[in-house]
């Protein structure tokens, strides 16, 4: 059953379609695929990227706020978007237009059980979390390490909007029980788990590879290698009474010898950080 969720889909769309019985899931909007485009053609100029982006307003905003934001940590703000995309240049700025679409189209009507404003909380302190455990596990790979990160719960949101009650009483239990693996009860009532959903979904949406390897192999799945920073902050939780800090502090102790000291000094920096960003994503 489900074959085709251990290996890359052909059609990702009807895949997806079929276990979240016909729900369907937004598109980016236009001038986001087109600016995305842009970014991937070698052709296209700076200043061209930049007007595209203008035209979309909200776009144009949520950039030179996440720019000006702690985590950039710039010595003054930027107020060009001209200037903004010049600093960042075309792989991080990438990142961030993905980010901010995977944001508006998880943003559909309806019923949902899953927080938006805790949801974004937490991918943004495993975002800020994993960049920094980057940095001294695999330091080439920071950029990608943060949109992995940011971008590995994209299916929950969606499951809690296709499966409903169903779901919403699964994601309850694990809330209040923190020694339950959320995959393990996914796969125990549907068959499978919301990081083999992520995977169709960063399909449907053109994501890149390392993306779709990174959702689909963040709790250790057939995905594909995902770096060790993206593994390691999924353990992070949405549940207030349990954040899962002490998971992550174990495991980077256990794993990679890292200092203890150190490692509870970027969950500090981390949730900090989470709390003045977030909300560009919410």
């Amino acid at each position: 059953m489900f074959e085709f969720l251990r290996r890359k889909s052909s059609n990702p769309r009807k895949d997806l379609k079929g276990l979240l019985d016909n729900y369907e899931v937004q598109s980016f909007p236009g001038v986001v695929t087109s600016i995305l485009g842009m970014l991937r053609d070698p052709e296209s100029s700076i200043t061209e990227i930049a007007e595209q982006i203008e035209m979309d307003p909200g776009l144009h905003v949520k950039i030179l706020r996440l720019v000006n934001s702690v985590s950039f940590g710039l010595m003054r703000q930027v107020s060009s978007l001209n200037h903004a995309v010049t600093l960042l240049g075309r792989a991080r700025l990438e990142s961030m237009v993905l980010s901010f679409a995977v944001a508006e189209s998880l943003a559909a009507p309806g019923v949902t059980c899953i927080d938006n404003t805790r949801f974004w909380l937490v991918a943004v302190r495993r975002a800020g979390l994993a960049r920094m455990l980057a940095l001294h596990l695999h330091a080439a790979t920071q950029g990608e390490s943060y949109t992995a990160a940011l971008l590995q719960d994209i299916a929950l949101p969606v499951l809690s909007m296709a499966k409903k009650d169903a779901y919403c009483a699964l994601v309850e239990r694990w809330n209040k029980e923190p020694g339950l693996d959320l995959a393990v009860l996914e796969k125990e009532a549907f068959g499978y788990d919301h990081a083999q959903v992520g995977a169709l979904i960063a399909q449907v949406w053109g994501l890149p590879d390392y993306l779709v390897n990174a959702v689909g192999g963040h709790h250790g799945g057939v995905a594909g290698d995902v770096e060790p920073a993206v593994r390691l902050v999924s353990s992070l939780r949405y549940s207030e009474a349990d954040d899962g800090s002490e998971g992550v502090v174990a495991a980077c102790v256990g794993e990679f010898r890292m200092e203890e000291e150190l490692i509870r000094n970027m969950l500090e920096m981390a949730f900090e950080d989470a709390e003045k960003t977030a909300r560009i994503f919410a």
